[in-house]
């Protein structure tokens, strides 16, 4: 089994992880906070990430050998955990006001909004591209906007969400080469972790009684969703093209809206249903080499 067969597996897994995570954040909110919420997934993803790290120093001569670049992977856990945080606590505020299968959906936009912030790098946008980004734009209005033209102010914030979440992609393709993908993770949640802290301490009331009743929600999000799934994302970024991991990471928002529907009863109406088959099909071919399938395909005749 090659690379990046592995690779693929393991992100499809984590496609699933994240999901659920939705409706994990939307039960969790019950009784706490977002902010407090981001803060104690933030607290539960460290730990599991440092006990992950003793135990494969441990146990593993190959990892233990491991030859990366110390200040490169401090460098990259800081900065990708200042962009991560508000990634994070955007998602996690508009999961308030909009429904976990909605936010699955909006938030899988990050896909589109790659190509669009390479423009801003001096990239060129192929017609394609420009197509699936129109249809993902099409997708969101039926999705999201009511009889008036008015926007769920949850769903506004989660596409800005969508926003930070592909700049935060990118940045971790860029800090995924020579440097630990284990620290890197749990660096960035460190960072999450005290900003969001304050920021609940700011604006949030704290108790630890309230944080108990969501224990099982933020201990999933914690454990699978922050310390398993963003470590698997680093990884496979190393044996995968962005691109290409991207693409199977957006299964989240199918995921996501199934989840929503069986757990939460969160059902969407036929125009938010098609609204979200465009986006998901949007999504994937934008992230489709079809370019180079039209091109061997006229080669070869």
């Amino acid at each position: 089994m090659g690379k990046e067969f592995k690779a693929s597996i393991l992100l499809f897994i984590t496609s699933i992880i994240w999901g659920l995570a939705f409706v994990a954040q939307t039960k969790g909110m019950e009784y706490i906070g977002p902010f407090t919420f981001t803060a104690a997934r933030s607290v539960v993803a460290i730990i599991f990430l440092y006990l992950t790290y003793l135990f494969f120093n441990k146990t593993s001569k190959t990892y233990r050998e491991q030859k990366f670049d110390m200040n490169k992977t401090l460098r990259g856990g800081v900065l990708c955990g200042l962009v991560f945080t508000v990634a994070m606590n955007l998602q996690q505020y508009g999961l308030v006001y909009t429904t976990a299968g909605k936010a699955s959906f909006l938030t899988a936009l990050y896909i589109v909004f790659i190509p669009i912030i390479g423009i801003f790098l001096g990239k060129r946008i192929n017609r394609k591209l420009f197509i699936c980004i129109v249809l993902a734009m099409a997708g969101t209005y039926l999705m999201s906007v009511k009889g008036s033209l008015n926007m769920n102010i949850g769903d506004i914030i989660t596409i800005l969400s969508a926003i930070v979440f592909a700049v935060h992609i990118l940045m971790l393709s860029e800090f995924s080469k020579e440097t630990n993908a284990v620290l890197v993770s749990m660096l960035q949640f460190i960072v999450c972790g005290i900003i969001s802290l304050i920021m609940a301490l700011l604006f949030e009331d704290i108790s630890m009684d309230t944080i108990l009743k969501s224990y099982v929600p933020i201990l999933y999000v914690g454990i699978l969703s922050s310390g398993v799934g963003f470590t698997i994302q680093l990884m496979a970024l190393k044996d995968l093209e962005p691109v290409i991991a991207s693409m199977i990471s957006s299964l989240e928002s199918v995921f996501g809206a199934i989840f929503g529907w069986i757990i939460l009863s969160q059902k969407m109406s036929e125009k938010e249903i098609f609204g979200a088959i465009i986006i998901f099909v949007a999504t994937l071919v934008a992230q489709l080499p079809i370019e180079k399938f039209l091109k061997k395909k006229i080669t070869s005749s």
